[in-house]
């Protein structure tokens, strides 16, 4: 039979490993989706460069073909980030957004994804303001939001815009606008908070305080 001491350790060891799985998969995430929306982006802009370069290719093999189109793809992203920094570049970049946003369908899917992009890329100090427990989905259930701003009611009352995230993504989820009273602010980080919601729940915190709120 197993000593306790053979047991702890064996639960030393099993608990090791699936916190430098969860820190491991943490790091990786943000870089598996990178890579894979840099992909999609060059993919999309060598399929369109490939059937213009093809009838002055001449004889250049398939890979060859791919290769050029790639690093066409990075110098055209490079450009725009160059031009974007200049006044007649912001200019530029502001007059195709207003145009996007005259159109029906695009101009959702535009506004949502230059929201989500703005949001996510800035700091996250600077993006949430705290970290809340709101009753959500359910009266008696505890969910964790990030307190995103505030509002006034018409008769004057504080009202919480919070962000309840979905995991293990924590760029989807629902927006609730809440009554103070019903809004628990705690002394969890929001560091802490990102990580609850990416981890599943298993990198929470041993306990919190409420701030505010009962």
């Amino acid at each position: 039979m197993a000593t306790g001491t053979e047991k702890s350790r064996g639960s030393a060891f099993v608990g090791h490993m699936r916190t430098r799985l969860v820190s491991g998969l943490l790091v990786m995430i943000p870089f598996a989706v990178t890579l894979f929306i840099l992909k999609l982006l060059l993919s999309s802009i060598a399929s369109c460069a490939r059937p213009v370069m093809r009838p002055l290719a001449g004889e250049l093999p398939e890979y060859a073909l791919t290769a050029i189109a790639s690093c066409i793809a990075v110098l055209l992203i490079y450009l725009v980030g160059l031009v974007a920094n200049y006044i007649i570049g912001v200019r530029l970049i502001h007059g195709c957004e207003a145009l996007l946003l005259k159109l029906p369908i695009v101009k959702s899917v535009y506004s949502a994804a230059k929201h989500a992009v703005e949001t996510f890329s800035s700091p996250t100090r600077t993006t949430f303001k705290g970290v809340a427990f709101v009753e959500f989905p359910r009266k008696g259930s505890l969910a964790v939001g990030f307190i995103t701003g505030t509002l006034l009611d018409p008769e004057g009352r504080m009202l919480y815009n919070v962000f309840i995230s979905t995991t293990p993504n924590p760029t989807a989820g629902f927006i609730v606008i809440l009554p103070e009273a019903e809004v628990h602010l705690t002394d969890i980080t929001v560091e802490e908070g990102v990580k609850m919601i990416m981890s599943v729940g298993i990198l929470s915190p041993a306990s919190y305080r409420l701030i505010k709120g009962s």
